[in-house]
């Protein structure tokens, strides 16, 4: 397994669903409702969705379950508890599905401001001298080329209010209805964001998320982003997606949210029970195990 790229895939998805995204229409969380037509948004949804933002952002913690499609070839899901008061940081298990015939199994993640630590399988312990985490530092991640650079900056400005903004902003942003996700009632909202009208205003996007954002997007080849947000009576997100048509793939990424407010635990493993990849690798980029 190539520890790094998955590290630095990891630093580009696991953000509770603030993946550029491309238009097309959404997949609803639940059945289908011929009733549930798009209306035509007036002021009073754009201010309500000020103050999801505003709840999302003081809670700034939930537990998460994701799921990202690329295409056909590739899918993964991340589940755990995530943080995101100072950049994005948490404990996840990453799995990832491929058209690959050798499984890759599930992975430990540790997500810090400074570095990604992933377990190290029990089969593999004994030839890293019974050392149980690599550490990737975010610095060297982000040497890696593209897509580690657009993970580790995401990390640093990626949460659920960013998407909320980009809902604001949108400029179509519509109220479908009521519908029920995983047995909560929850109001779906839906837009598009369109690259090339991005702008910073008074309510939506700052000047820092569209400098962000265009060049997240300009990366993958997309031109807008599609956003469906389902919100519950306590003015959080329950359900968030976006979809992206990059130059390879169509990209789909669904996270779920529960328990928010949860203490995540934000310790690091002891120094002496980790091991960098550069240490073990002689500075190879690519980083085998």
């Amino acid at each position: 397994m190539r520890f790094r790229t998955v590290l630095a895939v990891t630093a580009a998805t696991a953000t509770l669903g603030t993946v550029s995204a491309c238009g097309g229409k959404s997949t609803s969380a639940t059945a289908p409702h011929p009733s549930a037509t798009p209306s035509t948004v007036a002021v009073s949804p754009v201010a309500y969705l000020l103050q999801v933002e505003n709840a999302t952002a003081k809670v700034h913690s939930a537990r998460i379950d994701q799921t990202i499609t690329m295409g056909t070839l590739r899918q993964m899901r991340n589940v755990g508890d995530q943080d995101w008061a100072n950049g994005l940081q948490g404990n996840v298990t990453l799995s990832v599905k491929s058209s690959t015939p050798t499984p890759v199994p599930p992975m430990q993640m540790k997500i810090r401001s400074d570095a990604l630590y992933a377990k190290v399988p029990a089969q593999k312990l004994a030839r890293f001298g019974g050392k149980h985490w690599i550490k990737e530092p975010l610095a060297l991640i982000a040497a890696q080329g593209a897509a580690g650079k657009a993970g580790t900056d995401q990390l640093k400005q990626a949460n659920p209010a960013l998407a909320v903004r980009m809902l604001i902003s949108s400029g179509d942003l519509r109220k479908v209805g009521r519908e029920a996700v995983r047995g909560t009632a929850t109001t779906h909202y839906t837009g598009t964001l369109d690259v090339a009208k991005m702008i910073a205003g008074r309510q939506g996007l700052t000047p820092d998320d569209v400098k962000f954002l265009k060049k997240r997007l300009a990366a993958s080849g997309a031109a807008d982003d599609h956003i469906d947000l389902w919100v519950n009576s306590e003015n959080l997100p329950v359900q968030m997606q976006e979809q992206m048509q990059t130059d390879t793939a169509e990209v789909t990424s669904t996270t779920y949210f529960s328990d928010y407010g949860v203490a995540v635990d934000l310790s690091v493993p002891d120094a002496s029970d980790t091991f960098t990849l550069h240490s073990v690798t002689g500075g190879n980029q690519t980083g085998t195990t």
